[in-house]
């Protein structure tokens, strides 16, 4: 597949992949079943509740894929003191193996125009983590945004040291497509953006505009299903797509 110029593998799309395991009702089993899928194609992280991240993180050790902690999720309300908490107690419990934060934010105080708490909140498990080599991504729920409202959240999670803003869990609705350049154009070059909560349906076809519109990483569920069918069958779009 080729996108915006460049050929990338099915090892190259699966490095820009957070395979998530998150229902509520998830077991051992599925997160042994993740982690396998997850050395077999070289996925980025996989992302889980926090109370099975020591588990995958050991189940991923030495494989360089981080155990990903899925922070204040699904809603962000919980307090800033609250949210370090749940965050230092998972990096805590994967003893120094790699891991990586995605945190909800407090949705509530973007709407509200609290500004500068909306930042603190974010900057807070930011500086937490700090001197760890852990990427915290901030996670907007754009589908809640109007266009400004996620240019300003965009604004504040840059300023807060984010190293990724994120578009969605999906529990409040999928992300739009249209959201992506929204995000681009509102953050600094350094600030990466992570295309998620786009579901199942239509999965890969997602992937590839995601990728095609600037998206960096992909959050999902059926990663593996991506990486087959956009190395595959989508080779000849993708090609033309990125011409």
């Amino acid at each position: 597949m080729r996108i915006n110029g460049t050929v990338w593998s099915a090892r190259d799309i699966a490095a820009r992949i957070d395979h998530t395991v998150l229902a509520p009702d998830a077991t051992r089993k599925d997160m042994e079943n993740a982690c396998v899928l997850a050395r077999a194609y070289g996925f980025k992280a996989v992302f889980t509740n926090p109370y099975w991240t020591p588990l995958v993180a050991e189940l991923l050790d030495g494989s360089g894929i981080a155990a990903g902690i899925s922070a204040a999720f699904p809603l962000g309300s919980l307090s800033t003191d609250a949210k370090v908490a749940e965050v230092m107690d998972a990096v805590a419990r994967v003893d120094g193996k790699p891991c990586a934060v995605d945190m909800v934010t407090n949705i509530a105080l973007l709407k509200e125009g609290h500004f500068d708490d909306y930042t603190r909140d974010i900057a807070a498990v930011v500086n937490a983590v700090e001197g760890r080599g852990i990427i915290v991504k901030a996670i907007l729920e754009t589908s809640l945004l109007n266009a400004e409202e996620i240019r300003t959240a965009c604004r504040c999670a840059a300023e807060a040291g984010v190293d990724f803003v994120k578009t969605s869990t999906g529990r409040a609705g999928a992300p739009a497509l249209s959201h992506i350049r929204i995000m681009r154009e509102a953050l600094p070059a350094h600030v990466g953006i992570k295309f998620s909560g786009f579901g199942t349906l239509n999965a890969p076809e997602l992937a590839l505009w995601a990728f095609f519109l600037g998206a960096d990483v992909l959050g999902s569920p059926c990663g593996d299903v991506v990486v087959d069918v956009l190395s595959s069958g989508y080779a000849e779009v993708g090609m033309l797509a990125g011409s």
